[in-house]
C-alpha cells in the first residue's frame, strides 16, 4: 500500500494537470510515480522533465526510443509492475 495516495486527473492541480495531459500524450497514461510526485507540481515536472530527457534520442544518441521502452518495459516485467 501506498504511503502517499495517488492524485486523481480530477483532484490535481493546475499545474500537476498540465503534466499528466503530456504525459497522456507521450505515454497513453500518467504513470503512478508522476501521480504521487503531483502532491508537490514542481517534483512531478522535474520527474517529467528527467523522463523525456532519459528518452529522447536526440538528446541521448545513444539508443533508440523502441529500445529504451523495451528495456523499461522488459523490467517492469521482472520487477512485477504494471507499465
Amino acid at each position: 500500500m501506498a504511503h502517499l495516495p495517488l492524485i486523481s486527473d480530477e483532484d490535481a492541480s493546475p499545474e500537476a494537470q498540465i503534466v499528466f495531459k503530456h504525459s497522456k500524450r507521450m505515454f497513453g497514461r500518467v504513470a503512478n510515480a508522476l501521480r504521487v510526485a503531483a502532491h508537490s507540481p514542481k517534483l512531478a515536472q522535474s520527474i517529467y522533465g528527467f523522463a523525456m530527457a532519459a528518452l529522447r534520442e536526440e538528446i541521448t544518441g545513444k539508443l533508440a526510443i523502441r529500445i529504451k521502452a523495451l528495456v523499461i518495459l522488459k523490467t517492469s516485467i521482472l520487477n512485477g509492475c504494471k507499465y
